[in-house]
């Protein structure tokens, strides 16, 4: 793959005519396009030109770059360009040039390239390209009224809603929308910049034959499109990007092989045609490679949405170079339409992998270019949160490739990854159930255990009538059977093991019963009860529950998933946060502790606030130290937790330290000091054989490092406090490929030896790449630490293996 880039500075009639196009240009995207976004493109083999345009706008502070990466259909990044800032914000009133840059490549592998560019709003761009088909994908964001454009768009079967908005005076007129023969579905009146006007296109509406459009006399418009993902400027240019999208996945593979080493790769095709299809397959690869299709055989019938893991098998020969690189592409095609076809890159690196080593951190994401690119992170076991039974046997709730959908527990017998599933047993309560929404991971996928190594889990179900259930699983022999008890409520936790709980007794369970709504966003009315599963004769009943409080604003699980109940000789603590009053600076965090001697409940006792207020992602967390003092942390969203200590051990009623900040540093800006603030998330809490607490969380970061200079950007980051010592600094773990929103739906568990592992995926509001990955838990990986937090590895199936006691 080869390609070169230049860069000119255009005036207004020079970019007419080049709007116009030579021949050799195929689409065109006029630059009135707002923000960044992704353009997906379906070259021919052979040379691909993409000359792009951008106009700054100047109406805000900073500079104004544009930054387009053009990846292949392996997600390899095969070119990229900067436009910088146009230099002429001191300028006001002036007419600003357009600037313009130039993409060459060779395509050689097919299937779809993707441009990503990157940009602030201040901004308009556009671009031509030799490239007879190319879409936009997201919703049409176009700011300039000079321009006259026709926007297509295939619509969706059924009703849909449109919204359109004039953005500012000069988009004010009547916007007619079109269907496929050409005739108005309805027409906007946009005569208020700034209003929504939503118009409901009713399912029997319209012609869908063929491709709709608008008619937009000034560009200067904001539409959305409910259940509408791809557009294009032209109708030659639209092609069915949806049919190659998530075809095959993962898109690149890396594994690292010693001369003579074989490994199996696989990759799902998927078929995403709309009807049942045939694909034929084909590989290549180089001659230093031995490759051969294992399974299925070519060519492959799939069902409407059906899906078929593909097998390859690869040999390094035993006189290949060590750090030498082999790769081989697979390519689907559909055979009734061959313009459905996809490839997915397959590289073997010659020598040892270093998943087997210490990292170097921060691990820095590149977009497509995550653990198994860098370092060839291929697990052999799910890549989910992990917790440890009494003999320190590793326990991970299977995860299928959807976060909501999870069918059983896996766990390590020696060397060996054993299935347990506990469908069968939910469908013989709950006929034609599945585990749906959260039972991945996204409600937590904790896994507890008692003094008879008895395993408890909890799971959200999606009945047969599409309604749902919250149920704890029991199982006292390693998923070989499992029982089944209901709970009330949409939000649950499970006493984990943190480090120093003594769990001889079931683990106590907490049920958040929503009671009524709030006007907060996150927030809401729960009564919080709290169960104490007992056993008899081997026989698992809850009991009925506790009632811990009726002003819970509720449970977030899904990053952090932080033990919301420490037990201890005879006593179980219990944390929470309640609603309040507006006024208050934070949520309230109370604990309480539940006698099991006496069967009572102790009054709640006031530790801290968690900001910003009725907000429940500010979750608290609690674990205990080898001595049986009780550990505080209160969460927050986007601020800086809070620590506290008991002043006696396994004692909530005898006095509590003040709270103190746990990060007080790493978000700089103007209204900061050098060091900045301590912005902080999803907390995760345990505590070590040495009475060092750590955490994990996200970290908003900014100008405090040369990751995404100058923008805020959020990485998943690790704290410890010795015993008898502050708080240390935080430390990045993982750096996001792209700066602005992200999350990492991350646990820090703890073994019995005193081990920690980090479990976590990634996943951006920035569409421009999210949208290139079919859900949320994507690029799943486990961390482990041996020494305390000093050092981290990817773990491997042996660490599991060489811990078990």
């Amino acid at each position: 793959m080869t390609y070169s880039i230049s860069r000119c500075l255009l005036g207004p009639a020079a970019v007419a005519l080049m709007l116009i196009g030579p021949d050799v240009f195929g689409a065109t995207l006029p630059p009135m396009l707002r923000g960044g976004r992704a353009i997906l493109l379906r070259p021919d083999p052979g040379p691909l030109t993409i000359r792009i345009y951008k106009r700054d706008l100047n109406i805000y502070e900073g500079a104004d770059e544009l930054v387009a990466r053009l990846f292949d259909p392996q997600r390899q990044e095969v070119a990229t360009l900067k436009l910088p800032d146009d230099g002429s914000a001191e300028q006001s009133g002036r007419a600003n040039e357009l600037q313009s840059g130039e993409i060459k490549v060779n395509c050689e592998a097919p299937g779809i390239y993707r441009l990503g560019i990157a940009c602030g709003g201040d901004l308009v761009f556009g671009l031509e390209t030799s490239c007879v088909h190319c879409v936009v994908e997201g919703p049409l964001m176009l700011n300039d009224g000079s321009i006259y454009s026709r926007p297509w768009f295939m619509p969706p079967p059924g009703a849909f809603q449109v919204t359109a908005q004039a953005l500012h005076e000069p988009g004010r007129q009547k916007l007619p929308l079109l269907d496929a023969r050409g005739q108005a579905v309805h027409v906007f009146d946009l005569t208020k910049p700034g209003e929504d006007l939503v118009f409901q296109v009713p399912a029997d509406v319209g012609t869908r034959d063929g491709l709709w459009r608008f008619e937009i006399e000034k560009s200067d418009v904001k539409l959305q499109l409910q259940k509408v993902t791809y557009w294009t400027a032209e109708r030659s240019a639209y092609f069915p990007a949806d049919k190659m999208h998530w075809m095959l996945l993962p898109r690149h593979t890396t594994r690292y092989l010693q001369p003579g080493e074989t490994a199996l790769i696989e990759t799902a095709l998927r078929n995403r045609t709309g009807k049942a299809a045939h694909f034929a397959l084909e590989l290549k690869h180089d001659s230093g490679l031995e490759c051969r299709l294992v399974e299925p055989g070519s060519p492959v019938a799939l069902e409407k949405n059906g899906q078929q893991v593909v097998r390859v098998a690869v040999r390094v020969p035993e006189q290949a170079k060590p750090g030498s690189t082999l790769s081989a592409h697979l390519t689907a095609v559909a055979v009734r339409n061959p313009e459905v076809a996809q490839s997915a890159g397959l590289e073997v690196r010659v020598g040892p992998s270093p998943v087997s080593r210490n990292l170097k951190l921060p691990i820095v994401l590149q977009r497509y270019r995550h653990e198994n690119v860098q370092f060839g992170y291929a697990p052999d076991y799910v890549a989910n949160e992990v917790y440890f039974d009494r003999h320190n046997r590793p326990f991970i709730r299977e995860r299928k490739e959807s976060v909501y959908y999870s069918t059983a527990i896996t766990l390590l017998d020696g060397s060996r990854w054993l299935v347990r599933p506990f469908l069968p047993a939910l469908q013989q309560i709950y006929p034609g159930c599945r585990s749906g929404y959260g039972s991945g991971g996204f409600l937590g996928a904790k896994i507890a255990f008692d003094g008879q190594n008895d395993a408890y889990t909890l799971l959200r179900i999606a009945k047969a009538d599409k309604t749902s259930v919250s149920v704890l699983l029991h199982t006292p022999d390693d998923g070989r059977t499992y029982d089944v008890h209901e709970l009330p409520g949409g939000a649950f936790d499970l006493e984990q093991f943190t480090g120093h709980n003594a769990l001889d007794i079931p683990p106590p369970v907490l049920a958040y019963v929503k009671t009524a709504d709030h006007p907060a966003r996150f927030c809401a009315f729960h009564d919080l009860l709290l169960y104490l599963p007992q056993k008899q004769k081997g026989k698992l009943t809850l009991g009925e529950p506790v009632k811990v409080s009726d002003r819970c604003l509720g449970s977030c699980q899904h990053s952090g998933g932080p033990a919301s109940t420490a037990t201890r000789n005879g006593k179980t603590h219990i944390v929470w946060g309640e609603v309040t009053d507006d006024k208050d600076p934070g949520v309230p965090t109370y604990i309480a502790t539940y006698d099991h001697a006496s069967g009572k409940l102790g009054k709640p006792v006031f530790l801290a606030y968690a900001p910003p207020v009725n907000d429940v992602h500010n979750v608290p967390a609690v674990c205990q130290d080898s001595q049986g003092y009780i550990h505080v942390v209160a969460g927050a969203h986007g601020r800086a937790f809070q620590y506290l200590r008991s002043l006696r051990p396994n004692d909530a009623y005898g006095g509590w330290t003040e709270p103190v900040e746990v990060l007080s540093a790493g978000y700089v800006d103007d209204s900061t000091d050098a060091d900045g603030d301590g912005r902080q998330t999803y907390i995760s809490l345990v505590c070590d054989p040495r009475d060092t607490l750590h955490i994990a969380f996200r970290q908003w970061r900014r100008n405090v490092d040369e990751y995404h200079p100058g923008r805020i950007y959020a990485a998943l980051s690790v704290q410890s406090k010795p015993r008898d010592h502050p708080w240390g600094p935080a430390r990045p773990v993982v750096i996001p490929p792209v700066p602005g929103y992200s999350i990492y739906y991350h646990k820090l568990t703890i073994d019995r030896r005193g081990r920690l592992f980090l479990s976590y995926s990634y996943w951006t509001s920035d569409q421009s790449y999210q949208s290139d990955f079919p859900d949320r838990y994507h690029h799943r990986a486990v961390l482990v630490s041996n020494d305390g937090g000093r050092h981290w590895k990817l773990a491997e199936t042996r660490d599991f293996a060489e811990g078990i006691l």
